[in-house]
C-alpha cells in the first residue's frame, strides 16, 4: 500500500521488505493484498467510446447471454483501455538517457530489426503531448529489450514494467490504429511484436502481425509513389531527409521477418523477392548514412549488381542472405531429396545444373559478395566488438553457416552405425548415381565444420559480452547442437575430424539454457537435442535400432528442420505403439547406464533424462513424446516454381 500511494510498482520476492523500502531504509515494510475495486459493467455508450462495439456485437451474436469466459474477456478488454493511459504516462516519463540506453540495447540485440531512427523517435518525445505512434513504437521496443535489462547490470531496470505489460499495451494500441492512415512507426511496432510472439511460441499471432505490417507498408508505399494516390490529401511535402531511408529500411525489414516467420512452415511468403524487384525498393543505407540522413541510393538490393559489402551494410547483407535462406527452407520443406525426381542422376547434388548445386552456388556467391574481413574464422568476434558491430558480425556468420547445415544435412544418413563412413542417404529413395571421388568426405567436412563454427561464434561472443538473443540465433544454436551430438557419437561420419564435438554440444546447450530465460521457444529445442543425444548414444554404444531409418523417427527428423517447435505429444503416443513392436524391449534398461562415461557431453543431463525414464516405467521411447506426429500429418508438396 505504501508503494501504491506513491504511485510506483511494488517489486518484491513474495515477502517483505520490497525493493523500494530496502533502498529507503524503511524497516516497517509490510506486504498487503491489493484492494480490488468492484468491476462496473460498461454501458453500450462506454463500449462505443472505447472502440469495443464490434466486440460486444460479435459476443452477443452467437448466444442469448455471455458465457463466464466471454464476460471475463470483455471486462479485461474494457479495463485494458484504462491501463493504456498508465503505460502512456510511464513511457513518456522515462528519461532521455534511459531511452537512449534502451534503444542501443535493442539495436545491438536484434540486427534483423535495425529500423529505429533514434533522432526521429526521440524527437517525438520532445513534443507535449508526445504523438501516440512514438509511444507505441517505444513500448514495442521495451517488449523485446525488457528481459535483457537485468537490475544487476542496469540499476534502473527495476523501474520498468514486466515485459508482458508492454506487449499487451502494444497489442491494444495497435488494434486501435490498424485501420487508420498508415504510419511507419506502426509498421515498425508490428514487426517488433511479431518477433516477440514468435519467441514466446505464439506462432499464429506472429504470422498475422507480420502480414499486417506488410500490408500497412505496401499501403504507405503506394501513397508515396502512385501518380494518383487513393488519398488525395496525402503528399510528399511533409517528408524530411530521413523519411525515405526509414521507409526503405523498414520495407526490407518486412522482407526479412517474412522470410523468417515462414521458414519451417507451409505458409507461403507474403513478400517474395520478386515483389521487391517489381517495386524497385532501393538499397538500405549503411548505419552512418542512416543516422545522418545522407542521400538515399536508388539502386535496389534486389538487383544483381556485384557489390563488396562491408559490415556497415549489415542490413543489406541480411536481406540477400535471408532471400537464399528462404529458398533453402522451401527446398527442405518440399521434401528435399525425397521429392519426386530429386534422386535422378540429373538432380544429384554434385551435378552443377541440379537444384541443390544451384542453391549452393548462390550461397557461396553471397558469401563472396561480402568483404573478406567479415568472414569467420578469418576475422574474430573480438575485433568487431571493439568496433561496435559484434552482434551484426555474429548474426551474419551464423546465418551463413546454418544455411550450409540445412543444405548439406539433407543428404546425411539419419541413423548410421558406429562403423559408418561419410556417405549419402541410406534410406529410400536412394540416389540413382555414384558421387565423384571424395565428394561425401568433403560434404561431411563442411557440414560438421559449420556446426562447430556456430558453437565457437556463440562462445566467443559470450566471452566478449555479446549475448545475441534473437530467436533466429537460438535456432542456429539448436541446429549446430544437434549435429555436434550426432558426430560425437558417430565420429567416423566425419573421419574423426570433429574431436571437439562434445565440447561444442555443451556450448550450444549452455547457450540455449540462457536463451530460454528470455524466450520460451528454446524449451523444445533443448528437449530435442537431449533426446536426439539419447537416441544416438544408444545406437552407438548398444547397437540398438539397427536396421531402422528416419522413417521410424520421422517426427524427430521433421523437428530438426522447424524454426518453430510444436508439441506433438498426443499424436506421438499413437505412433509409438507401432514403433515399439519393432523394438527389442527385452534388454536390461540398466545396460544403458553402464555406457555413460565421465567424458560424455552433458552427462548429467543425459543421465537424469534416462533415470527419469526408468523410474517412471515408461516405454522404450517414451521420452520422445514431444515431437512425433502420425505419419499422415507429414505431408509434403513439391512446388514446381522452385
Amino acid at each position: 500500500m505504501r508503494c501504491l500511494k506513491s504511485k510506483v510498482k511494488c517489486v518484491h520476492k513474495g515477502r517483505s521488505p520490497c525493493q523500494r523500502c530496502v533502498r529507503a531504509g524503511f524497516a516497517g515494510c509490510q506486504l498487503t493484498k491489493p484492494i480490488r475495486k468492484p468491476i462496473v459493467r460498461a454501458t453500450r455508450p462506454q463500449l462505443e467510446s472505447n472502440g469495443m462495439q464490434s466486440f460486444q456485437s460479435q459476443s452477443l451474436a452467437g448466444s442469448p447471454r455471455l458465457s463466464a469466459d466471454a464476460s471475463a474477456n470483455q471486462s479485461r478488454l474494457v479495463l485494458g483501455h484504462v491501463g493504456t493511459a498508465d503505460i502512456d504516462e510511464h513511457v513518456s516519463q522515462i528519461s532521455m538517457s534511459r531511452k537512449l540506453a534502451i534503444l542501443k540495447t535493442f539495436a545491438n540485440q536484434y540486427p534483423e530489426l535495425t529500423i529505429i531512427h533514434v533522432q526521429t523517435l526521440m524527437g517525438g518525445f520532445a513534443f507535449s503531448p508526445c504523438p501516440p505512434q512514438h509511444r507505441i513504437l517505444f513500448a514495442a521496443v521495451l517488449t523485446l529489450t525488457r528481459a535483457r535489462l537485468a537490475p544487476t547490470e542496469v540499476p534502473w531496470a527495476d523501474t520498468l514494467r514486466p515485459r508482458e505489460e508492454y506487449a499487451e499495451y502494444t497489442r491494444a494500441r495497435l488494434s486501435e490504429v490498424l485501420l487508420e492512415a498508415p504510419k511507419i512507426e506502426f509498421v515498425q511496432a508490428l514487426l517488433i511484436i511479431t518477433l516477440h510472439e514468435w519467441g514466446t511460441r505464439d506462432f499464429h499471432k506472429a504470422w498475422m502481425y507480420c502480414g499486417m505490417a506488410i500490408r500497412m507498408m505496401q499501403a504507405l508505399y503506394s501513397m508515396r509513389t502512385a501518380p494518383f494516390p487513393p488519398d488525395p490529401t496525402s503528399n510528399d511535402q511533409d517528408h524530411d531527409r530521413y523519411s525515405r531511408a526509414i521507409e526503405t529500411k523498414t520495407y526490407w525489414a518486412c522482407f526479412i521477418i517474412d522470410c523468417m516467420v515462414n521458414a519451417g512452415t507451409y505458409n507461403p511468403p507474403m513478400l517474395p523477392m520478386s515483389e521487391m524487384r517489381k517495386l524497385r525498393i532501393g538499397c538500405p543505407v549503411n548505419a552512418l548514412e542512416y543516422a545522418l540522413g545522407q542521400k538515399h541510393p536508388k539502386v535496389s538490393a534486389a538487383s544483381n549488381v556485384e557489390l563488396s559489402l562491408g559490415i556497415a551494410r549489415g542490413c543489406e547483407i541480411l536481406v540477400r542472405g535471408f532471400d537464399i535462406w528462404s529458398q533453402l527452407m522451401t527446398f527442405v520443406f518440399n521434401d528435399g531429396r525425397k521429392a519426386p525426381g530429386m534422386c535422378a542422376p540429373r538432380n544429384c547434388p554434385w551435378v552443377s545444373s541440379s537444384p541443390w548445386a544451384k542453391a549452393s552456388s548462390r550461397l557461396e556467391a553471397w558469401r563472396a559478395m561480402r568483404e573478406a574481413d567479415t568472414h569467420y574464422p578469418t576475422a574474430s568476434v573480438v575485433m568487431y566488438v571493439t568496433l561496435g558491430y559484434g552482434e551484426a558480425f555474429v548474426y551474419i556468420n551464423v546465418l551463413y553457416y546454418v544455411s550450409v547445415i540445412m543444405l548439406r544435412r539433407e543428404y546425411l544418413p539419419f541413423l548410421p552405425t558406429p562403423e559408418s563412413l561419410p556417405s549419402g542417404p541410406t534410406d529410400p529413395p536412394l540416389l540413382e548415381a555414384e558421387a565423384p571421388e571424395n565428394w561425401w568426405e568433403d560434404n561431411a567436412r563442411q557440414l560438421f565444420q559449420s556446426a562447430e563454427y556456430i558453437a565457437r561464434l556463440l562462445e566467443e561472443a559470450s566471452e566478449c559480452g555479446v549475448h545475441l538473443m534473437t530467436p533466429f540465433a537460438g535456432f542456429c544454436a539448436f541446429s549446430a547442437g544437434y549435429l555436434c551430438a550426432y558426430v560425437h557419437w558417430f565420429p567416423n561420419m566425419n573421419l574423426g575430424r570433429s574431436p571437439d564435438a562434445g565440447k561444442c554440444l555443451t556450448v550450444c546447450l549452455k547457450y540455449l539454457k540462457e536463451f530460454k530465460k528470455v524466450w520460451s521457444i528454446a524449451e523444445g529445442w533443448i528437449n530435442t537435442i537431449e533426446h536426439a543425444s539419447l537416441l544416438y548414444r544408444r545406437a552407438a554404444t548398444t547397437g540398438r535400432y539397427r536396421g531402422m531409418s528416419r522413417a521410424n523417427f520421422n517426427g524427430l527428423h521433421q523437428s530438426l528442420h522447424e524454426f518453430r517447435v510444436v508439441d506433438r505429444s498426443e499424436q506421438h503416443m499413437k505412433e509409438m505403439d507401432g514403433v515399439e513392436q519393432a523394438t527389442d524391449t527385452s534388454r536390461d534398461p540398466m545396460d544403458d547406464v553402464a555406457t555413460i562415461t565421465d567424458d560424455s557431453p552433458d552427462t548429467n543431463v543425459l543421465l537424469e533424462s534416462f533415470l527419469h525414464e526408468v523410474n517412471s516405467n515408461m516405454d522404450e521411447q517414451g521420452p520422445w513424446s514431444q515431437w512425433w506426429p502420425p505419419m499422415d500429418e507429414a505431408t509434403f508438396a513439391l512446388d514446381e516454381a522452385h
